[in-house]
């Protein structure tokens, strides 16, 4: 019996999802819900993501989409939410690596650490770490053609 090829596995930056929520059927939330990947994002994100709510609510009214708590919830079906307990003994390793790039990064550093996997962000500023790589959406838009 042949195995099932294994999902990619990605932590998600949070601009990726604040594009996704942004914008229904956009590219990038089309790649979310793709089952060829798996998607993981820190707990902390979700703070970061409220801090935008009101500008991702201006821009999807503008657009005539169903609603923000509609919209996060069907995105957030197809991503693993990962609470800091689990990624915590990663976070002075994270730490140190992004503390002269951008030290508000370092959970979506410490979980890609914890999982072993690679990190999704359009932030030009975390390819520059050298622990885990970091693919852009275009990148993954081409893993996901192969």
């Amino acid at each position: 019996m042949e195995r099932e090829e294994e999902a990619l596995r990605f932590v998600i930056d949070t601009n990726i999802l604040i594009g996704a929520l942004v914008k229904d059927n956009s590219f990038k939330c089309r790649l979310i819900k793709n089952r060829n990947f798996r998607f993981f994002f820190p707990d902390y994100g979700l703070f970061e993501i409220e801090k935008f709510r009101e500008y991702i609510c201006q821009k999807r009214e503008r657009s005539s989409c169903p609603p923000y708590d509609y919209a996060i919830k069907f995105l957030l079906e197809s991503v693993t939410i990962v609470p800091r307990e689990l990624y915590k003994d990663q976070i002075p390793s994270a730490c140190a690596e992004m503390a002269e790039i951008d030290p508000k990064d370092t959970p979506f550093l410490a979980l890609a650490l914890h999982l072993e996997c690679s990190l999704w962000s359009d932030d030009i500023h975390l390819k520059r770490q050298s622990l885990v790589h970091c693919y852009s959406t275009s990148e993954i838009a081409d893993l996901g053609r192969n």
